[in-house]
């Protein structure tokens, strides 16, 4: 009896996060977990996250030399400090829902279902896809909708889109300062607000090409 409590007390611990869409995440290392998780939170977010690991930024699009085998790659050139455990793992991700008010269930323990690495990075290769093509030919077509989104903004010209006072809630899509949590920087002084859902952001581009009388075509996949 006193070795199997031992062995129970010997299991890995792990990580298992649910999202309010009831997507869930959970991986056989909970490094693995937390990046995954970050890849879902999406990278435009990624700037408004405090936190520090080793006096540095937890989230940085360089490599500290010093911590350079520690950093581990998320999406879109950022990297994740991964120097910590489980538990620490844990309240690192509860800091951030609680500070992008994300809501997410956090779980720590032994026993979970866990998902294989392959079936995961598919998934996230194909999910969230949003095609745009202009008249002249150029295409954006990124994995991730957020930088295609964004990337047609700046073609069809943040100053144009701000001046037709386009509204998206209770302000303008794009703002001189951040209003929201849901806007992201695109230039100096210039905050775009990024829909949560591929057919939010293919809505949007419609509604600026058609006030901008720019022919485009969006698509999502």
């Amino acid at each position: 009896m006193e070795v199997e409590r031992l062995r129970q007390r010997a299991k890995k611990k792990l990580l298992r996060v649910t999202f309010p869409d009831g997507k869930v995440i959970c991986c056989s290392k909970s490094v693995n977990t937390m990046i995954e998780a970050l890849v879902e939170i999406g990278a435009e977010r990624f700037p408004s996250i405090e936190m520090t690991m080793c006096h540095l930024p937890l989230l940085s699009k360089t490599i500290y030399p010093q911590y350079k085998e520690w950093m581990k790659p998320i999406c879109d050139g950022w990297y994740l400090n991964t120097q910590a455990d489980t538990e620490t793992r844990y309240m690192q991700l509860r800091s951030i829902s609680q500070q992008l008010s994300l809501g997410l269930v956090l779980e720590m323990g032994v026993g979970f279902e866990v998902q294989s690495a392959s079936t995961t990075e598919k998934k996230q290769r194909t999910r969230d896809r949003l095609v745009v093509r202009f008249a002249d030919g150029e295409c954006f077509d990124s994995v991730r909708a957020s930088e295609t989104y964004l990337g047609t903004i700046k073609k069809l010209g943040v100053e144009t889109i701000m001046r037709k006072h386009i509204p998206w809630g209770n302000y303008d899509l794009i703002t001189s300062t951040q209003q929201t949590k849901y806007q992201v920087q695109i230039g100096d002084n210039r905050w775009v607000t990024v829909p949560t859902t591929t057919k939010e952001k293919a809505r949007v581009l419609k509604v600026i090409s058609a006030m901008l009388h720019i022919k485009i075509e969006v698509t999502c996949l």
